[in-house]
């Protein structure tokens, strides 16, 4: 059996990229969490201590998105980097982070750049 808790469509403003004015003024975006984990004992028992708090997920994700980075790759891997530090158990993982309004001439609904380890 393989467990996983998801965070979808968590919708952030934050201050990355490449341009200056993206760090000073911002820019919306879309974080996608999924993590894996052994959920059989909070399945069993339904104890919180025994589950992955997608609160503290969440609270994680907005931290760690508060602090500026150039690139999204950066802003990810320091995003994965605080899960596996703070959140005990978690087996494997995706991150989704889409930039809603890149500043690039074209038609698009985002640009986004994902891991899954």
């Amino acid at each position: 059996m393989r467990t996983y808790i998801e965070v979808e469509s968590l919708r952030l403003r934050a201050r990355h990229g490449v341009a200056d004015v993206e760090r000073v003024v911002g820019n919306d975006f879309v974080l996608d969490i999924r993590l894996e984990y052994d959920a059989s004992e909070a399945m069993a028992s339904d104890a919180l201590d025994a589950s992955v708090n997608y609160a503290a997920v969440v609270d994680i994700a907005r931290r760690v998105m508060n602090e500026p980075s150039r690139l999204l790759e950066h802003a990810v891997g320091r995003l994965r980097d605080a899960l596996l530090a703070e959140v005990p158990g978690i087996i494997a993982g995706r991150i989704r982070l889409a930039k809603i309004k890149p500043p690039i001439s074209a038609r698009l609904d985002c640009c986004s750049f994902t891991v899954e380890w």
